[in-house]
């Protein structure tokens, strides 16, 4: 009986390590929430207080596998005309490329036409991501930019 309990041990101990499905065990939805915030917080604090005025959020929930939510935070601030979108967004990428389990991905116009950062993809090794956007004028608000955090899926 000893050696069948422990060997039943084992086994959910060894699954639960790989991932296995409904063994896995996932973060705290309001906990995993509360960082990403706290992620998106810490760019939005870099815009200078002159160059960005009222921002409109936008909070979704995205349902993942066995019932647990993903929470997907979008921040859109308006930026004077004259805010270098490209040289943020280009600080912004320098503030993690460094940081321990971080992968920084900066992005350019597709079809090659600048080599100006039109947004940067920072993703993390515990699964959080976060992607800043640099947009072209909005007709009713003018430029803009979009800061989005996004957390692991978790238990609601």
């Amino acid at each position: 009986m000893r050696r069948t309990m422990l060997g039943l041990i084992g086994i959910v101990l060894a699954c639960a390590l790989a991932g296995c499905g409904s063994l896995q065990i996932r973060p705290d939805y309001d906990t995993t929430k509360s960082e990403a915030l706290s992620l998106r917080a810490e760019f939005e604090a870099t815009l200078p207080a002159d160059s960005a005025s009222t921002g409109v959020e936008d909070d979704v929930d995205i349902q993942c596998t066995g019932g647990a939510a993903q929470f997907n935070g979008i921040l859109t601030v308006s930026v004077a005309a004259d805010f270098d979108r490209a040289a943020w967004l280009d600080d912004a990428a320098a503030m993690y490329a460094g940081r321990a389990g971080w992968k920084v991905e900066k992005k350019v116009a597709a079809d090659g036409s600048s080599d100006a950062t039109r947004a940067v993809a920072f993703t993390s090794d515990d699964g959080f991501y976060l992607r800043l956007g640099e947009f072209a004028d909005a007709p009713e608000v003018g430029p803009v930019i979009v800061l989005s955090a996004s957390g692991p899926c978790s238990v609601r």
